[in-house]
C-alpha cells in the first residue's frame, strides 16, 4: 500500500485543531501568571457587580481566542531545499524567523501530552547541540504529519531522495517489525521497585519538611503558638525504642519506592524500541506519550547501571549520550529501563556493530582509599570537632556510626572503580550500589587529559579524564 508522505518544501500551517490547542494555553498562561489577582478577584467579588465580572470574563476569552487564532495564521514551517534549512515564522506583533541547519539537527522527538490526546494531535521538538532548551516546538501536528516531518529532518541524505527513502521503509515494514522490542510491563515495574529508591526516600523526607515548614508559617499567620521546645523534642523522639525509629524509617523508604515505582510506570508504560536504518525510535508514556531518536552515528557515550537486586533480576537501565546531551539532564537523555541482558547486548551491538571487548584492565592505587578517607572522615569530623566540640562528644555514637558507613562506601566504590580498554573501546565502571558502566570509541574522543596534584609526582599517581561531544569523565588512578 503507497504511503502518504507529505512535501514539506512549500510554507504550511499547523493542525486546524492547534486553533483550540492554542487558545487553551493562553488561558493557562494568563491562570499561571496572574492566579494570585484571579483569587483575589473572586475575594472581593462582593465589591463587584455581576455583570461586571460576565462582561469582564467574556472580553478576556475573546481576547484570548483573537490571539490564537492570529497565532495560528502567522506559524509557518517549511524545509529550504537549497539551503537545507528548517525555518520557522512566527510572531504576531512581534515577528521572528528561525532557520536551523539541518546538519546541526540533533534529535527530533514526537509526544502527544494528555490534552493532545482529546483532539488526536502530537507536538513536534526540534533540539540541536549546545542549546539548554528546544530550539523548535510545533505544538499541533497530525500523527502522519509529525512522522514525515521527523524522517525529513533526520535522514542523512540529500532532502532530494528523502521520498525515495521514506517509501523504501514503507516497503520493508516486515523487516522492521523484526528489529523492534517491547519492554514488558512486568520489566518496567521491576525497575521501578528496585531504583532511585535513595532519592525518593530523601525527596520525600524533603517534601515532609517543606509541609512541615509551610504548616509552621501558615499557623504563624493565624496567630497560634507554633514555637516549639527542642530539648523536649529531642528528649521524646529519642524516647522511642529503636525498632520503632527503624519502622518509622522502613515506612518512609516504603512510601517512597511505591511513588518511584507509579511513576516510573506512568512514565516509561508500553515502552517501544524499533530500529530504523539510521536510527532507534523510542515510543512511551502512559498519559504523555513520548517519540524520540536516537541516531545511531550520534551516539558518544552509553553507560549501563545496574544494582546488586537489579543483576539477579537480569535488567538494566541504558542510556545512550549523544552530541550535545549532558548526562545529568535526565529529560534530554534517551534511555531504556528494565531491559533485559539479550535486548541490552542486542542493542548496544547494534550500534557498535560489535560487542565490546575489552583486553586490558586498570584498578585504582590503594592509597586513593587513604585519600578519600582523610577527605571524607577525617576533614568533616575535625571541623565538626573545631567547632561544636560539645555536639561532637553528645553525640560520639553517631561519629561512630558514620565513620563505619563511610569507610564501607569508600571500600566499595574503590573495588568498583575500574577502567577498561581496547584499541576501539574504552569503558569505565564507577558507582557504590548503583555501578555504572560508561563504553565509547576511542575515535569519538576529543581530548584526553592526565594531570597530577603535587603530593601524588612521587608516587607516581594521578587523574585521566576522558571528553568527548557529550560530556566528560574522570577517573583517578
Amino acid at each position: 500500500m503507497e504511503e502518504k508522505l507529505n512535501s514539506f518544501f512549500q510554507p504550511q500551517r499547523q493542525s486546524k485543531t492547534g486553533i483550540v490547542l492554542l487558545f487553551l494555553y493562553n488561558v493557562g498562561m494568563v491562570i499561571k501568571n496572574l492566579w494570585v489577582f484571579i483569587i483575589l478577584f473572586f475575594v472581593r467579588k462582593n465589591k463587584i457587580e455581576l455583570w461586571m465580572i460576565i462582561l469582564g470574563a467574556i472580553v478576556g476569552l475573546l481576547i484570548l481566542i483573537v490571539f490564537a487564532i492570529l497565532q495560528y495564521f502567522h506559524f509557518k514551517y517549511y524545509i529550504d531545499e537549497e539551503n537545507e534549512e528548517f525555518v520557522i515564522h512566527e510572531g504576531i506583533i512581534n515577528t521572528s524567523v528561525t532557520k536551523i541547519k539541518k546538519e546541526n539537527i540533533q534529535e527530533v522527538n514526537i509526544s502527544q501530552p494528555f490534552v493532545h490526546r482529546f483532539f488526536n494531535i502530537y507536538k513536534l521538538e526540534i533540539d540541536t547541540p549546545g542549546s539548554s532548551e528546544k530550539e523548535v516546538k510545533i505544538s499541533a501536528l497530525t500523527k502522519q504529519n509529525a512522522i514525515d516531518l521527523k524522517k525529513y529532518l533526520l535522514t542523512e541524505t540529500k532532502l532530494e531522495s528523502s521520498l525515495k527513502e521514506n517509501i523504501e521503509v514503507a516497503e520493508d515494514q516486515e523487516v522492521e517489525k523484526l528489529r523492534s522490542i517491547k519492554i514488558s510491563t512486568l520489566s518496567i515495574l521491576k525497575y521501578g521497585i528496585t531504583a532511585n529508591y535513595i532519592q525518593s526516600f530523601f525527596a520525600l523526607v524533603s517534601l515532609l519538611i517543606y509541609g512541615f515548614s509551610e504548616l509552621t508559617n501558615l499557623l504563624k499567620k493565624v496567630e497560634f503558638d507554633t514555637q516549639l521546645d527542642y530539648d523536649t523534642l529531642e528528649s521524646r523522639f529519642l524516647a522511642f525504642s529503636i525498632p520503632v525509629i527503624l519502622g518509622i524509617v522502613v515506612v518512609v523508604i516504603i512510601v517512597g519506592i511505591l511513588i518511584n515505582t507509579v511513576r516510573t510506570l506512568i512514565k516509561f508504560f508500553n515502552f517501544k524500541i524499533s530500529e530504523n536504518n539510521q536510527s532507534f525510535s523510542f515510543e512511551y508514556g502512559l498519559f504523555n506519550t513520548r517519540n524520540s531518536i536516537v541516531n545511531k552515528s550520534k551516539v558518544q557515550v552509553i553507560t549501563e547501571t545496574q544494582n546488586w537486586i537489579q543483576k539477579k533480576m537480569k535488567i538494566s537501565f541504558v542510556k545512550f549520550l549523544q552530541i550535545g546531551k549532558n548526562e545529568e539532564d535526565e529529560k534530554k537523555v534517551a534511555a531504556v529501563p528494565g531491559i533485559n541482558n539479550a535486548e541490552k547486548a542486542k542493542l548496544i551491538s547494534t550500534i557498535w556493530n560489535k560487542d565490546p571487548v575489552f583486553e586490558n584492565e586498570l584498578k585504582p592505587n590503594f592509597r586513593l582509599i587513604i585519600v578519600h578517607t582523610f577527605q571524607w572522615i577525617v576533614l568533616p569530623l575535625f571541623l565538626v570537632f573545631f567547632i561544636e566540640k560539645e555536639l561532637f562528644i553528645n553525640y560520639w555514637f553517631l561519629a561512630v556510626i558514620y565513620v563505619v558507613l563511610a569507610e564501607l562506601f569508600i571500600l566499595i566504590s574503590f573495588r568498583n572503580l575500574k577502567l577498561f580498554y581496547s584499541e576501539r573501546f574504552i569503558r569505565l565502571k564507577s558507582g557504590i550500589w548503583d555501578i555504572d558502566n560508561r563504553t565509547f570509541e576511542v575515535e569519538k574522543l576529543q581530548t584526553v587529559k592526565i594531570s597530577q596534584y603535587f603530593w601524588q609526582r612521587k608516587t607516581n599517581l594521578g587523574s585521566i579524564t576522558f571528553y568527548t561531544s557529550a560530556g566528560r569523565f574522570k577517573i583517578v588512578a
